[in-house]
């Protein structure tokens, strides 16, 4: 009884992101962004693509960016602000759309093969048409965005280099299919406060911690010996980083945002009470870009 009550509630939770992603749908699309389709079993799937502000001498890295459930690749690309950092830093940048605005991130009931083929599909075409360094395809998401992140980086590790996940734990289901190898690195951040998908975990997701420090074993990394507190800001939120040393390969890190909800960290502030704080202490956008262009394949 009680662990129907939890899944109950649980399934509950997890539905208000459409909430948040409904809302960031309404902020606004990137200009410069082209549209594109691709076929997939007979299926049209689309992504929004910003493409390169003039053609590189060499090939550039990739970040994929997958928006939340509900929420649109307009959306979640004028909220992070990715397409302005990748003119910056010279990488391209696409927003993948999930059909009927919700990505098969792995849990039960969301366990269909054909968002993994897609994105696969996608990256396959952009390496083609585009010169992407075929070392620094990276893979970011909030929330069932990032949940899909982790699904890819268990049972199509060949395909990225590393995943960045906000306010997404690893679905529990997934925990022992992931693929041995190659390993993709990790770098995760999780609001202690978020009651959507909550840092302690819930009947479907493992805890922020917990995932890390799995993902942290698969890599062969020693354990972490302890966070470094940054509280510099005045908004009720400060940030505990842990840096897992020693790996075998590839790299995991956990930012733990101590008062942060469910929420983008640095993004646009959000009215809906239900989600939580946005952190100003750290940038999600600028701080999953260091942590990619630091751990290519």
């Amino acid at each position: 009884m009680l662990k129907d009550k939890l899944r109950r509630g649980f399934r509950a939770r997890t539905m208000v992101p459409v909430a948040l992603c409904a809302l960031l749908a309404g902020l606004g699309s990137t200009a410069a962004a082209q549209s594109g389709r691709l076929s997939i079993g007979g299926v049209a799937r689309s992504y929004l693509l910003h493409p390169p502000a003039r053609r590189p001498a060499e090939s550039r890295p990739l970040v994929l960016v997958l928006h939340g459930a509900g929420g649109t690749p307009a959306g979640i690309a004028e909220h992070t602000g990715f397409s302005r950092l990748a003119d910056r830093e010279g990488f391209l940048v696409a927003y993948p759309a999930a059909r009927s605005g919700r990505w098969q991130d792995g849990r039960a009931g969301a366990e269909s093969a054909a968002d993994v083929e897609f994105l696969r599909a996608l990256i396959d075409t952009l390496r083609r048409q585009h010169a992407v360094d075929s070392t620094r395809i990276y893979l970011a998401g909030i929330s069932n965005g990032g949940m899909m992140a982790w699904r890819l980086a268990c049972v199509a590790p060949k395909s990225i280099a590393a995943i960045g996940v906000v306010a997404a734990p690893m679905p529990a289901r997934l925990a022992g299919t992931c693929a041995a190898a190659p390993p993709v690195s990790v770098i995760a951040l999780h609001g202690t406060s978020d009651g959507l998908a909550p840092y302690a975990g819930g009947p479907a997701l493992l805890s922020a911690p917990e995932s890390a420090d799995r993902w942290a074993r698969r890599l062969g990394c020693d354990p972490a010996s302890g966070p470094v507190r940054t509280d510099r800001v005045t908004d009720g939120t400060a940030i505990d980083h842990l840096i897992y040393a020693e790996c075998d390969r590839g790299a995991v890190e956990l930012y733990s945002i101590r008062g942060g909800g469910h929420t983008w960290p640095g993004g646009p502030r959000v009215r809906l009470r239900t989600l939580g704080r946005t952190t100003r202490e750290i940038d999600a956008t600028a701080v999953l870009w260091d942590f990619f262009r630091r751990h290519p394949r």
